[in-house]
């Protein structure tokens, strides 16, 4: 086990410039999440509005209950997973170029309702500086 104390902060000033940015959407007290066309629609309309390219899709409905899909796009992916039975659907976006993952978040609480806590990561490179946690 590693003591807290042992533990410190290092910054590392690299000039790195993004890849892409990948949005983490967690939905909770979410409705219709074992509808798989209500899904689809509402994938296609993501990639609408984010401005990607589908290159190919593929969705599994679970017995009983649950959805798991994904979405190959040119500038990456989109997928998701459902627990309908905790009316919880998770969603993962990742995207290069111009586009903008940020967009998903009302598009997923229109479609499904709930309350949502996201996550953007900045991926590859930018102009930051970032830290780690080094172990001593």
């Amino acid at each position: 086990m590693i003591k807290a104390e042992n533990l410190k902060n290092v910054v590392d000033n690299k000039h790195l410039k993004a890849n892409g940015k990948h949005l983490i959407i967690d939905l909770y007290n979410a409705h219709h999440l074992n509808d798989i066309d209500l899904m689809r629609r509402a994938m296609h309309d993501i990639i609408k509005q984010t401005n990607t390219t589908l290159l190919f899709e593929n969705f599994h409905h679970f017995q009983p209950s649950g959805i798991t899909g994904v979405a190959c796009l040119a500038e990456s992916h989109i997928s998701v997973h459902t627990w309908p039975e905790d009316n919880y659907a998770a969603f993962d976006i990742f995207v290069c170029g111009d586009a903008q993952p940020e967009v998903a978040i009302s598009i997923v609480k229109h479609y499904f309702g709930g309350t949502e806590q996201t996550t953007l990561l900045h991926r590859g490179n930018n102009t930051i500086e970032t830290s780690k946690k080094a172990y001593i």
